[in-house]
């Protein structure tokens, strides 16, 4: 997922709450009601680690996109206060996601710029999301494009994000500190959202469960969607359901690092490694599932991709007799 982040504050909360180090709003309004919020503020709820965050802000009196961060923790809510909350001192909770490896853009990608040159193509993703409630973090008023005040945190797709940075693609430029260009950032970009997309099939396909034999963890916030063939081994199989399989982190790290693979038939193969023996984690929750079968989902596991597996972790087949 993509956000946009649209801000005036330079301070912006102040410490670690800060411009850069994370996404935050009240949760409710300054009112009696307190049941009154603002569904750009409720945006922040929805945040997810990994997702990409793209910065607007006011530079020179100017909007600018400026850089952009990745999502370091799902967006919850908290008791702790910025601190300087400035005028929402009044809330005494606060809608919060923490950001990591912020990328400032060395030549800044002005708003007003870019409504100027692709006025016609912002206009058309307005007229084909114009959705109720908005939320977009521009408006079309009067024929003319504008930034919509209050936008706080606005979701974005990649159409979106190639109106935005698409200009600074074509060209190529060193738009990026530590002569990163912005589309090295974009690919990685959308290479992460990928793979979010991935995750989170997968899990949805193993009805958010552990597939692992008598694991019992359903938690969605204790899930991992596991590769099974690597995304850097197999470009062809990337984002394929069927090349993924929902696991605890437990067992994502055991499958990980070889513990265990799965036969063509879907069923647990130990490994002979001697080393792993050695580990009491095998020992106590993985060895003792050896031919056991793995919770199914809609869409079977991919064959050839278990079979790249065990050969990378050096695991024969069941049906493997030398």
């Amino acid at each position: 997922m993509i956000w946009i982040e649209m801000s005036k504050d330079e301070a912006h909360g102040g410490g670690e709450w800060a411009f850069s180090k994370c996404v935050w709003a009240p949760t409710y309004k300054k009112s009696q009601n307190r049941a009154l919020t603002w569904p750009f503020w409720e945006n922040v709820r929805d945040v997810r680690s990994g997702d990409t965050v793209l910065h607007l802000r006011w530079t020179d009196h100017r909007p600018a996109f400026v850089g952009l961060s990745t999502a370091d923790t799902d967006g919850h809510i908290t008791a702790e206060r910025p601190p300087n909350a400035g005028v929402w001192d009044y809330c005494d909770t606060f809608y919060r996601a923490l950001l990591t490896d912020y990328s400032e853009f060395s030549s800044k990608i002005e708003l007003d710029s870019l409504f100027s040159k692709k006025g016609p193509q912002f206009r058309e993703y307005y007229q084909n999301h114009n959705t109720k409630p908005k939320n977009l973090f521009y408006v079309v008023q009067s024929g003319r494009l504008q930034c919509l005040n209050g936008a706080y945190l606005s979701p974005a797709d990649s159409e979106l994000a190639e109106l935005i940075l698409g200009e600074s693609i074509s060209a190529n430029q060193g738009y990026v500190r530590e002569k990163v260009s912005t589309s090295e950032v974009w690919r990685r970009t959308k290479q992460r959202n990928g793979q979010s997309q991935f995750a989170e099939s997968v899990k949805a396909n193993y009805h958010y469960q552990c597939c692992f034999p008598d694991c019992p963890v359903n938690d969605r916030n204790f899930l991992i969607g596991s590769h099974i063939a690597r995304w850097v081994d197999n470009p062809e199989r990337r984002g394929q359901t069927a090349n993924g399989l929902c696991f605890c982190p437990l067992h994502d790290k055991a499958f990980e690092l070889g513990y265990f693979s799965l036969d063509d038939e879907y069923r647990v193969i130990i490994s002979k490694d001697a080393a792993q023996g050695r580990s009491g984690v095998f020992r106590q929750y993985i060895e003792p599932y050896g031919g056991r079968q793995i919770k199914s989902g809609n869409i079977s596991p991919d064959n050839e991709a278990l079979n790249e597996h065990r050969c990378r972790c050096y695991i024969k087949s069941t049906f493997d007799n030398s």
